[in-house]
């Protein structure tokens, strides 16, 4: 499906840009990298899984056929719904990161008079 190719695009992207703006602030770039691949990971391609088995299970449990539960678990509309939730973790993780830590050392100011 192309729109899980465009969600595993932006994964990538936000993975670079939490590399750079992490070794920018002086963090651990590799480190934070990671987390957003991973949390972008789990919220594109395991959560879509949990959400069709829950509903699978409830559609059974309710005495819905499985052939009926086949054809009418909104795929589409729960993997929109996911890469959307992706992109907003990875929102949140690129802005905690542009955030100055607290031990961060700015550099001096530069010299009012050049003489």
């Amino acid at each position: 499906m192309l729109i899980n190719l465009f969600g595993f695009v932006l994964l990538i992207v936000f993975t670079v840009f939490a590399y750079k703006t992490a070794k920018e602030y002086g963090r651990n770039a590799i480190g934070w990298a990671l987390i957003t691949f991973f949390t972008g990971i789990g919220i594109q391609i395991i959560l879509p899984i949990f959400i069709v088995v829950i509903i699978a299970i409830i559609s059974t449990v309710g005495g819905i056929s499985t052939q009926e539960i086949q054809e009418n678990i909104p795929i589409v509309t729960i993997t929109i719904f996911c890469i959307l939730l992706s992109l907003g973790a990875g929102f949140l993780i690129l802005r905690h990161l542009s955030k100055l830590p607290e031990d961060f050392d700015m550099p001096p100011a530069p010299p009012s008079d050049f003489n």
